[in-house]
């Protein structure tokens, strides 16, 4: 999957949900998924540093 495919299928995804959800259910998904996001791009970098020898002193 190309990354317009990709981008693609995320705004359908994310249209889908909003059709069926509350505004209220909108927000706390959004919130949820931002968290998840950040808190896997966190665990993926320190993996990362973890792997090629680096510290987090070093960011």
């Amino acid at each position: 999957m190309d990354a317009v495919e990709w981008s693609t299928s995320i705004y359908a995804l994310a249209a889908a949900m909003a059709r069926c959800m509350s505004s209220e259910e909108l927000t706390r998904a959004s919130l949820l998924l931002t968290q998840l996001g950040t808190t896997l791009g966190t665990i993926a970098a320190l993996r990362e540093l973890e792997e090629t020898g680096g510290t987090v002193e070093e960011i």
